[in-house]
């Protein structure tokens, strides 16, 4: 990792792969608080770009429990038409108050100019090409059984249920929740973080990304730490940071069985080991930098 050597001043951009179930939220929430509104970007994975049924950029139309709006689709299919379109593009043209969800491309060149700190949540590191900026990525990792467990209870969460995913909670144990994922939207659950990352499901590759590209990684259990050295490292402070959408969640709602223990283990090899890597690299640099701090 590049945390020693990177050289930071205006021009650099702390840049976060937000990958779901990793902490991301609380990192997002805390980091931002160091910036100014307009200096501060999401970028999210629109909807209709996810992987369903082993298709990508599939369209999932949510089933409409109105009666009145289902005899309208059915009496003129226009308006069936229309709401597809609707639901399809809602998320690109989302009129939003806060400057942190603005559309990336509706950006003028001195509001790209402006950024310091954008979060990430996609299926693959997209990284905005700003004319004159240099990236310091950053990332969280998390173990694969806990992240999973963290997606169905997410799920059952949600008060109006319309992804696949919170729909298929609705109706299974965390067991047939797990089967639904691997049958349908596989990408959730088989070495997410490699796939983000280089594109592969090939531990060495994105070891080489980790060790080449990144300001700093760390695992999730230790985001705390990871906080205080990105906060320490550029802005010379120490504080306590707030935990945001932790749940109390029942464990004894989610026992995995053996099985499928076995399948997650095998099918998150890559994810494992990157996960290892990064835990011995953080440790590393979170030594070495208390000795001179």
């Amino acid at each position: 990792m590049l945390f020693h050597n990177a050289y930071i001043d205006y021009n650099s951009v702390i840049f976060y792969v937000h990958i779901p179930k990793s902490g991301g939220t609380s990192v997002r929430e805390n980091l931002k608080n160091f910036f100014n509104p307009n200096q501060v970007l999401r970028l999210t994975e629109p909807g209709i770009n996810h992987y369903i049924d082993g298709k990508i950029n599939s369209f999932y139309e949510t089933k409409e429990q109105n009666e009145i709006k289902k005899w309208l689709k059915r009496k003129f299919p226009i308006i069936k038409k229309v709401i597809k379109v609707k639901n399809s593009s809602k998320n690109f043209f989302k009129i939003n108050d806060n400057l942190s969800e603005r559309d990336y491309y509706s950006l003028t060149t001195e509001e790209k100019q402006n950024l310091r700190f954008i979060s990430s949540n996609q299926e693959r590191m997209t990284v905005p090409n700003i004319l004159g900026k240099y990236f310091l990525k950053v990332m969280t990792i998390r173990d694969p059984l806990s992240r999973i467990k963290s997606y169905y209870f997410e799920a059952k969460r949600a008060k109006s249920p319309t992804k696949p995913y919170q729909i298929a909670a609705t109706k299974y144990d965390v067991n047939g929740f797990i089967n639904y994922l691997y049958d349908n939207e596989n990408y959730m659950v088989s070495n997410p973080y490699c796939i983000c990352l280089s594109g592969t499901q090939d531990f060495l590759i994105t070891k080489k990304i980790i060790d080449t590209e990144f300001f700093l990684a760390a695992p999730m259990e230790k985001i705390d730490e990871f906080l205080n050295l990105l906060v320490s490292k550029i802005f010379l402070e120490k504080k306590e940071f707030k935990k945001y959408r932790v749940s109390n969640e029942n464990h004894d709602e989610a026992i995995i069985s053996d099985k499928l223990i076995d399948r997650i283990i095998s099918t998150n090899k890559a994810d494992i080991d990157l996960k290892k890597h990064i835990e011995s690299e953080f440790k590393n640099i979170l030594d070495n930098y208390k000795l001179n701090f």
